[in-house]
């Protein structure tokens, strides 16, 4: 929390009470931080599961389309309105997921744009952990090969 002596102030998480299912007992509930336009804003355990819904994500959106251009959801903001998060939080995982090579950036023409502009894919290695997320918590598959 910010001091009053320093001007700043933060805001601590949303916490809420819950009563236990023997009725008496109120116990803390937290809610993860949001914006005010209500999309998550962080948490070290908001991270990590936006992270792994973000290589799920890139893996279903799969390759460019054979003319090259990328779809506008391979952007941050695609994937931020996509996963119902903030930009910001999209461009702290991919930051952290690019330094670890499971995504990979480049600057393509995305339908709608006029510039070229950042567009996030999965590397060979994000497309393993791709598949080892889907079968671990059992999600489909995408229609087209590993890797490609």
């Amino acid at each position: 929390m910010g001091s009053p002596s320093s001007g700043g102030s933060t805001t601590a998480p949303a916490v809420s009470y819950a009563v236990t299912g023997d009725g008496a007992t109120p116990v803390p509930v937290w809610e993860p931080p949001r914006s005010v336009d209500g999309r998550l804003t962080g948490g070290n355990a908001e991270s990590v599961l936006l992270a792994l819904r973000v290589v799920v994500q890139l893996d279903r959106l799969g390759p460019p389309g054979p003319d090259g251009t990328a779809r506008p959801e391979a952007t941050q903001d695609g994937l931020a309105g996509t996963l119902g998060v903030t930009q910001g939080a999209v461009s702290k995982v991919l930051a952290r997921l690019l330094a670890v090579n499971i995504v990979a950036q480049e600057r393509r023409h995305v339908r709608g744009r006029d510039r070229r502009v950042r567009v996030y894919h999965l590397s060979p290695e994000g497309a393993g952990l791709a598949r080892e997320i889907e079968q671990r918590f059992g999600l489909a598959s995408p229609p087209w090969p590993p890797g490609s």
